[in-house]
């Protein structure tokens, strides 16, 4: 393996965590509806949910998976969609939803594309066609990260507290990089 790439996995690795972490400090979201069942998110699992192959195999699958949005490709738009989501008691991804792009976080008045489109536009003047396609750009990556995630194979063991298996939140940022 490269530096680069265990660089990479150690990265993830922090962010999960930390965002894991952060998710369960701020108190939100505490329970998740999954079918017609309330269930309980462990805010502090004994043992985070493990995935065959471990996270170099979860980072395979990632990267393998990955279809860079057509007009993403286009406007040469890049960057990282963190997604947030449920692995249930059987392993199983659930209640996945885009969380930010780069450092924009949606906020009560603007989404997460209008606060991109105005970060972008502070550093270059952008015309209203543009501004456009650079937000149907994000939600487009928005959206394939959303797919990735959903279509992620079951998690091999869950989550665990005290010997039982539990639902627990995790995060994770999908990169789009042109090469």
């Amino acid at each position: 393996m490269t530096l680069n790439y265990l660089r990479q996995l150690w990265m993830l690795s922090i962010f999960c965590f930390a965002l894991n972490v952060h998710a369960q400090s701020t108190g939100k979201d505490t329970k998740v509806t999954i079918g017609d069942t309330a269930m309980e998110i462990c805010e502090e699992p004994d043992e985070m949910p493990v995935y065959t192959g471990g996270p170099a195999a979860l980072m395979s699958y990632l990267k393998n998976s990955l279809k860079y949005p057509k007009t993403a490709q286009e406007m040469f738009v890049e960057g990282r969609v963190f997604v947030s989501y449920v692995v249930d008691e059987e392993g199983k991804t659930t209640n996945i939803k885009p969380i930010g792009f780069d450092d924009c976080r949606e906020t009560e008045d603007k989404s997460i594309p209008q606060l991109a489109l105005e970060k972008r536009m502070a550093k270059k003047k952008m015309k209203p066609a543009a501004q456009e396609a650079y937000m149907e750009a994000i939600r487009e990556m928005m959206i394939e990260s959303i797919r990735i995630i959903s279509q992620m194979p079951k998690a091999e063991k869950p989550a665990m507290k005290d010997g039982k298996p539990v639902c627990c939140r995790m995060a994770l940022p999908i990169n789009f990089r042109i090469r």
